[in-house]
């Protein structure tokens, strides 16, 4: 009986060998599969991360553009209240100034730091629950508090405006790098710290945007006043209308008669000649065709276009708008095109625009001066009906229909504030193909 048992217990030892050769077997296959599962998981957190940063950077892109076509902003981003807005700038203004020549074409931006980058200021913004916390400092100033959260959850961005280096680029091109980030960081090592220095964040992301300018004016008018009937004045001597500009000279322009008995016109010194044309038929031909082509031929776009234009500042004047409301417009919108739909009244004696500043004004329906006020900057109305005593207008005054005077029209063509806002005024919008990795 000793035999037997003998085998019995040899048997049961090589059968715990071979259980414990499986289980080292399986366990070395779990082992090699864990470590795909791991790579796996390494792999699919980078490439969260890497998404992440990307849809971070675009939405600077986004940021950027509306920023770009809005008003006056605070030192947060923030759109401030009337009562607050007179000393702060737009963020156009901020970190785009006008070319000082026009190698990059007419009506070129540079950068108010100019090629010094250690003056560089950077807008930025912290992501957090779908909300941003955003910083938009000025050249010169301490860029306020972002309030970073304290756990490092959200994703951020940080804005680069740079030069355009591109030979005969259109004016109004500019070009800038958004930097997305998976995470925010911490302060000078942060995603929006304002140096350039790499941020110690999970993940980051550049791209760089070429923007354009779609001027809100694409041609000044060439007259003071222009209509596109009739120029009436009631009583001798009403119109006191002035053009010093060589290369335009008119002072009244229009399609049918002007009939303005002892107006004081003055065209460019030395022209000898009072710069009125009428019975021009180009303009009688639009104006008889309606709004719509008497608009595109002088804006280059339909009235609905116009209007959805992420600049214009659209005023609901259904029951009529006055000087106040323009006034208020003007000082959150410095540099915005002004739609007013319905009839306008300047029914006071302020100033509306400025030689920085000129207003830029459209009115769908009819425009009143009657008020002494005193205004620079460019108007477009169905019609323009002056009955103030002594106001002034530096600019241009455009009438789809007439344009008649019961008071004294005093009307000097200001071709610095034209062009400023030919050059300076508009939307800014993608360019075709303009986005890229950075």
């Amino acid at each position: 009986m000793t035999q037997p048992r003998l085998r019995s217990r040899h048997r049961g030892v090589a059968a715990l060998t071979v259980v414990m050769v499986l289980f080292f077997v399986m366990a070395l296959v779990a082992a090699y599969t864990n470590r795909n599962l791991v790579f796996e998981q390494r792999i699919s957190a980078n490439s969260y991360r890497a998404t992440r940063a990307l849809e971070a950077a675009d939405a600077g892109v986004e940021w950027t553009l509306a920023m770009l076509n809005g008003g006056r902003t605070t030192a947060n981003c923030a759109v401030p209240d009337a009562a607050g807005a007179g000393g702060l700038t737009d963020f156009r203004s901020r970190y785009l100034v006008p070319s000082t020549n026009e190698t990059n074409g007419e009506g070129a931006f540079e950068l108010p730091w100019g090629q010094v980058p250690a003056n560089r200021v950077y807008p930025a913004c912290i992501i957090v629950d779908g909300r941003p916390r955003c910083i938009c400092p000025a050249l010169g100033e301490a860029p306020a508090a972002i309030n970073a959260p304290a756990d490092g959850i959200g994703s951020a961005f940080r804005i680069t405006f740079r030069y355009f280096h591109v030979s005969a680029v259109r004016g109004g091109t500019v070009q800038f790098v958004s930097r997305g980030c998976a995470n925010p960081g911490d302060a000078e090592s942060g995603c929006y710290a304002q140096n350039d220095a790499l941020p110690s964040v999970d993940g980051t992301t550049a791209v760089i945007a070429t923007v354009g300018l779609v001027r809100a004016l694409p041609v000044a008018p060439k007259a003071a006043i222009t209509a596109g009937t009739t120029i009436t004045a009631d009583a001798p001597a009403q119109l006191r209308v002035s053009n010093g500009d060589f290369a335009s000279g008119l002072t009244l322009h229009a399609g049918g008669a002007i009939t303005a008995p002892g107006s004081q016109l003055t065209g460019p010194p030395g022209s000898g000649a009072d710069g009125r044309v009428d019975g021009d038929g180009t303009l009688a031909a639009l104006s008889a065709e309606g709004v719509e082509p008497w608009f595109r031929a002088l804006f280059v776009m339909d009235t609905a276009s116009y209007r959805r234009q992420p600049a214009v500042v659209s005023l609901d004047c259904a029951a009529g708008c006055t000087s106040a409301d323009i006034a208020n417009a003007l000082l959150l919108n410095p540099r915005n095109p002004i739609w007013a739909t319905g009839n306008v009244d300047l029914n006071d004696a302020g100033v509306l625009g400025t030689a920085a500043d000129p207003m830029m004004l459209i009115v769908m329906g009819t425009l009143t001066v009657s008020g002494n006020a005193n205004v620079t900057g460019f108007v477009h109305a169905n019609q323009i009906s002056w009955s103030a005593p002594a106001a002034t207008w530096n600019g241009a005054l455009v009438a789809a229909t007439a344009f008649n005077a019961t008071g004294v029209a005093t009307v000097n063509y200001d071709k610095a504030a034209l062009d400023t806002i030919r050059l300076r005024y508009g939307s800014f919008v993608r360019v075709p193909g303009g986005w890229n990795l950075f």
